[in-house]
């Protein structure tokens, strides 16, 4: 008995072709957020080794916050002030950071920590110690800032934006410690006192 072999017609290829083209359209996106959403987790532990490094420091600086020169000269962000491998200043979903150029990618607090007694901050656990930091060539209302290892807010005008990244969720360290993603408009974040820990 000859058993016939059945050929596929161009009509079936082209339709196994179209699902195997819609799974992958599927799993595209599944793939590209996981790898956001990873990037993300890095960079929140970036932001804990910063604020354990700080602490550290401050135990030893009678409990002021300092944005430089301790207890070398030059800012925060250099490898003379910030002890070890200064990759843990460069968040992965950074384009461009340069901690040794001053340009790290995240900000301090400058305008309302610095040289400030930690006891004396009103409310650390709703108070900005770092984030995510913006950068000259991102989409930002105050793009065209400075790119410093500083942050703006409204009292100051020279430093640099809260970086977008992450989906439009920066990633924040505060006072107290813990870091979080702020889900909600950045420039209310600038323009709010209640971030800054302002009077």
């Amino acid at each position: 008995m000859k058993f016939l072999k059945k050929k596929f017609t161009l009509i079936e290829i082209l339709v196994v072709v179209a699902i195997i083209g819609i799974l992958v359209s599927f799993l595209v996106p599944v793939l590209g957020n996981a790898r956001d959403k990873s990037r993300s987790s890095v960079c929140k532990s970036n932001l804990k080794q910063i604020g354990t490094t700080m602490y550290m420091y401050l135990d030893d600086a009678k409990r002021i916050i300092r944005h430089a020169n301790f207890p070398n000269p030059g800012p925060w962000s250099t490898r003379q002030n910030f002890p070890g491998d200064t990759s843990v200043l460069e968040c992965p979903s950074d384009p461009n950071p340069n901690p040794e150029q001053w340009n790290p990618s995240y900000g301090f607090n400058y305008s309302n920590l610095s040289e400030r007694k930690l006891s004396k901050v009103n409310n650390p656990a709703q108070t900005l110690f770092f984030a995510d930091s913006g950068h000259g060539n991102t989409t930002h209302p105050w793009h065209n800032r400075v790119p410093l290892g500083y942050l703006i807010n409204n009292k100051s005008t020279w430093a640099a934006p809260i970086g977008i990244r992450h989906n439009y969720a920066p990633n924040l360290l505060w006072v107290d410690g813990h870091v979080s993603s702020l889900n909600k408009d950045v420039i209310t974040i600038h323009l709010s006192d209640e971030f800054w820990d302002l009077e």
